[in-house]
């Protein structure tokens, strides 16, 4: 039950700044900035994570409710109990889930948090939640071994339909 609320919140908080940053702000503009680190920009991403498969809106969507799915139906057969599998898997679905909703009812994923001392990709908190799934799962071999079957489906699809 922890878990749940751990993910529920998770989606909360996503969706609530993601919320303030579309009734707040014009697509490009920065805001403001965090310690100098981290600037709060609004980029509409079409795609997956670095805009991978834009304008693949229904098969992403799909992707994005079929791991949430698949993440309920393992957590009820399997329940887990380690910690670090539970968190895991928490916020991967927290993440995915989070992103399915921007697809399914925007039609794009809200991206917000800009790193002002490296140039990487615009992110959000539910993309937080998925990567950080990929460092813990070099510390839990069962963690490894689902996250890396999730991950090579995943990539996988991405190549198939990249040459479509």
């Amino acid at each position: 039950m922890l878990w749940l609320i751990i993910a529920v919140l998770i989606i909360i908080a996503d969706q609530a700044v993601k919320y303030l940053v579309v009734s707040g702000m014009n697509v490009g503009d920065t805001a403001f900035s965090i310690l100098n680190l981290f600037d709060i920009t609004y980029i509409q991403n079409k795609g997956a994570a670095f805009s991978l498969l834009s304008g693949k809106l229904s098969l992403l969507s799909i992707i994005s409710v079929a791991f949430c799915i698949c993440a309920v139906i393992y957590w009820i057969k399997k329940k887990p109990t380690h910690p670090l599998l539970c968190t895991s898997i928490t916020m991967m679905f927290a993440g995915a889930f989070g992103n399915a909703i921007d697809r399914i009812f925007r039609g794009f994923v809200i991206d917000y948090i800009q790193t002002s001392f490296i140039n990487f990709p615009v992110f959000n908190i539910a993309d937080i939640g998925i990567t950080t799934t990929g460092s813990a799962s070099q510390k839990v071999r069962p963690v490894k071994d689902i996250v890396k079957g999730i991950f090579d489906s995943f990539y996988t699809a991405l190549q198939v339909f990249q040459q479509l």
